[in-house]
């Protein structure tokens, strides 16, 4: 049997290398370096699933009460907003001034509308409601109407009321293609709150 030359050895081993789906480097027979090729982005999301966020507006004593002021969103985990499920504000009188008294939500409204993205406030706000339980759906669209990617979430209640209190509440959660869901503790505003990302009804 004869010896293999260096560069029938080569040649065979970057033949190889090339079938394998990776790109192969090598500099004499003892340098060997093989480069992993690069992951496909994030599955889309799964359009068999949806995400349900319920919860309750706290009934509430005397004569001065007013309803709350309440959005409902997701963000990226990085703070980033990604979808806003409700919004229920007073847009009459007086009541765009309080709209502000939304912190959170209005902060990233700003920026969205910065990145010239829609007038949430105009196109999208709803009545403030009276105590009582309440549920929104998401269906895996970004504000603009964009499919979104599997993957990890954080799910934002934040409730404002005039002679009332402030109150942010917010879960992370993975939706990832099979069903999870969470509780979240209540506050003087939201009763109690549910997360679940569910197969469709």
């Amino acid at each position: 049997m004869h010896d293999m030359r260096d560069d029938e050895l080569l040649g065979r081993r970057g033949m190889l290398a090339r079938l394998a789906g990776v790109a192969l480097s090598m500099s004499g027979l003892r340098a060997l370096r093989v480069v992993a090729p690069p992951r496909p982005g994030a599955p889309k999301w799964d359009d068999r699933f949806e995400l349900a966020v319920d919860f309750e507006i706290a009934p509430q004593e005397g004569f001065r009460y007013h309803r709350p002021y309440v959005a409902v969103w997701v963000e990226s985990p990085e703070g980033k907003r990604v979808r806003t499920l409700s919004l229920w504000v007073n847009t009459n009188g007086r009541g765009p001034r309080y709209i502000r008294e939304l912190r959170r939500w209005i902060s990233g409204e700003r920026e969205q509308e910065d990145a010239g993205g829609p007038d949430l406030v105009a196109t999208m706000s709803g009545a403030t409601r009276p105590p009582g339980q309440y549920g929104v759906v998401w269906n895996g669209r970004d504000d603009r109407g964009n499919v979104v990617d599997q993957g990890p979430y954080r799910i934002i209640i934040e409730a404002a009321r005039e002679h009332g209190s402030y109150q942010l509440m917010q879960q992370d959660i993975t939706l990832a293609g099979k069903p999870v869901a969470a509780d979240l503790s209540g506050n003087e505003e939201i009763g109690k709150a549910h997360v679940e990302y569910r197969r469709r009804k």
